[in-house]
């Protein structure tokens, strides 16, 4: 068959680009697993060599953090397959509408989660959410119905994704299988995001190499994606969807483009308190993976990575202007009321709102106060960082969008 055909001649090309013939070793682990055979689109052969190249060169990966890796990488591809499987057979799928998300973005660490995650508590009849198990597991196990979750939820436990026996991480950002997650991770199976080296690999090379990759077809599949979900719950009955990615802010324009009609909540904290947080997040992640990472590296890396992202934010806020129709909203505000913001977003977006609506999110509220997991201590100089120059590196994005006192 032609397919065949072109999937082993895509195999036969990375398993020459990637180190030992890497690649097609893992493609047919992934087959095997998954009982099926069939990758469609094999572009994500090429990212896919690419990340394999660079971890080796410079990831230093530790032993444990090197079975995370593959496992991460085995869960993408039998998830590619399992994926192809359904789109295949269900062609309907692309008839699903999921123009109009309610879009949580802003830098890491601004409130993003705390609202992505309020919202959520909006009855089902008003919207859908990304929890981490479907997140992790868009497709349906071998032999399961659309509708059964039990053995993707319980997959998440068995691949350790989730801040359980972890304060750190806990305090910082609290993960179960049933908590709504970003969307970033339906990114990772096209091996072709800064999600990897962010969270799975910390590779540097491989992330000066991605950043420069064309971000249309990732959001392309992002849209396929949503639609393959509510296709599986049912279709959308009248339900938006509830997302959060704080990577969007490098992509607007692409994610305008692949979901038209998205209602953008942009949250602003300063920067000078956020990006010392998120390295404390991220050295928490990295230390599961790497052998005593460098706290400064660390800080050095989110430092560059995420000016670099505000910059191309604020580069494409300016060339739309008003054709960007975005919320902004305050970090003080998310502070001191967020279920008050939470209820004047859905309000803003079309979501019909009630008092038994308006309660439902206070309780929410009320039930997950700051560091109710912990508290995440940090301090800028941990990381080699100091407030002056993340200051002089968000010096554009400050004077625009940072109006009050810098939160904690």
């Amino acid at each position: 068959m032609a397919c065949q055909s072109a999937t082993a001649s895509g195999d036969r090309r990375a398993a020459m680009a990637a180190p030992d013939g890497e690649v097609s070793a893992l493609l047919a682990e992934a087959r095997a697993l998954a009982g099926y055979d069939d990758f469609g689109d094999l572009t994500f052969l090429e990212p896919l060599a690419m990340l394999l190249r660079c971890v080796r060169a410079d990831g230093n990966l530790s032993q444990s953090g090197e079975a995370t890796f593959r496992r991460n990488v085995l869960r993408c591809l039998v998830n590619r397959l399992w994926t192809q499987r359904d789109f295949s057979a269900h062609p309907e799928i692309f008839e699903e509408d999921v123009d109009d998300p309610i879009v949580i973005i802003g830098l890491p660490r601004s409130g993003t989660t705390k609202m992505q995650r309020l919202l959520s508590a909006l009855p089902d009849e008003d919207v859908q959410r990304t929890p981490l198990w479907r997140m992790l597991y868009p497709a349906p196990f071998e032999g399961t119905r659309a509708d059964d979750s039990t053995r993707r939820i319980a997959a998440v436990a068995s691949i350790g994704f989730h801040s359980d026996g972890n304060a750190d991480l806990a305090a910082a950002h609290h993960m179960a299988a049933q908590e709504p997650e970003e969307d970033v991770l339906l990114f990772d199976a096209t091996f072709d995001d800064w999600l990897w080296p962010s969270i799975y690999a910390p590779s540097v090379q491989y992330y000066e190499w991605v950043i420069q990759r064309p971000r249309m077809d990732n959001y392309r599949y992002l849209k396929r994606m949503y639609q393959y979900l509510q296709w599986q719950d049912g279709g959308r009955r009248g339900r938006r969807w509830i997302s959060k990615n704080v990577q969007h802010i490098a992509s607007l324009e692409e994610l305008l483009r692949c979901f038209p009609k998205a209602t953008i909540v942009q949250c602003h904290r300063d920067p000078r308190v956020s990006i010392p947080s998120l390295a404390k997040l991220t050295h928490t992640l990295w230390s599961a993976l790497v052998n005593d990472p460098d706290p400064h590296f660390v800080g050095a890396c989110m430092l560059d990575w995420w000016a670099r992202a505000t910059d191309s934010y604020l580069e494409t806020r300016d060339r739309l202007g008003d054709e960007l129709q975005i919320i902004d909203l305050p970090y003080d505000r998310i502070k001191s009321d967020a279920a008050g913001a939470a209820i004047a977003v859905a309000e803003a977006a079309g979501i019909p709102m009630s008092a038994e609506k308006a309660a439902l999110l206070r309780g929410w509220e009320a039930a997950n106060p700051q560091h109710k997991h912990g508290r995440n201590d940090y301090s800028a100089d941990q990381f080699g960082l100091d407030e002056e120059a993340i200051g002089e590196r968000f010096t554009t994005y400050i004077d625009r969008f940072v109006t009050q006192g810098r939160g904690a």
